[in-house]
């Protein structure tokens, strides 16, 4: 409540400084404000960037492929590190597919523990179940593909356990800036060494943390 009092009055000697006609205090004033004004706060935003084209149906028996590009933009005004989680709408379903990036291709369960060598290590599963990736993404860039294409292949004589389901895809970014405590205590912003400080720190100040990176 204080410093809207004290808000509210600084803007009132404005006021009262150019009806009285003081030139140089009104535009002393002014000017201060027309400086902060230009200060701006930078955000990090995100897009999932989807290529997706599903098959009709699945036929037992048979492969089904079809496109699951999945990657990630920054579309806020800041670089940034991203995370993502792929989850499976009927986890029954996951053992039958297979996940396809490039050349390279492992069974859904296996994907976690595949992914770094697939991506040049530019992808790596944590502990907790995100896909990080490592480089900062700069403003209107893109990460590397995280999956290219999914196959599925139920066979014949569990034909009763095919079910129709999603592979749904959620992504979270941090900025590439942490705090950092100053010899006088003060609270600093620092670009951070890598994705894992950058994570871990937000990870520790807030409820979103379910495991270790």
């Amino acid at each position: 409540m204080e410093k809207t009092i004290n808000g509210l009055t600084a803007a009132g000697a404005v006021i009262l400084a150019a009806a009285l006609g003081f030139g140089g205090t009104s535009a002393y004033f002014t000017y201060l404000r027309e400086v902060r004004n230009r200060f701006t706060v930078g955000y990090n935003e995100i897009t999932v960037t989807e290529e997706f084209d599903p098959p009709d149906e699945i036929i037992p028996g048979k492969d089904t492929s079809f496109f699951k590009k999945v990657q990630i933009q920054n579309t806020g005004t800041v670089p940034c590190y991203v995370r993502v989680r792929l989850e499976y709408s009927d986890s029954d379903m996951k053992q039958f597919c297979t996940n396809i990036l490039g050349e390279n291709r492992a069974p859904a369960n296996e994907w976690e523990s595949c992914i770094e060598a697939f991506s040049g290590g530019k992808w790596i599963c944590g502990e907790d179940g995100w896909y990080y990736y490592r480089e900062p993404v700069p403003v209107g860039g893109r990460t590397g593909l995280l999956l290219e294409q999914v196959e599925i292949h139920v066979p014949e004589e569990q034909e009763d356990e095919a079910k129709e389901f999603e592979i749904l895809v959620y992504g979270e970014s941090v900025q590439t800036m942490v705090h950092q405590a100053g010899p006088d205590g003060e609270q600093t912003a620092v670009e951070a060494a890598d994705y894992r400080e950058a994570w871990e720190q937000i990870l520790r100040a807030s409820s979103l943390e379910g495991g270790r990176i």
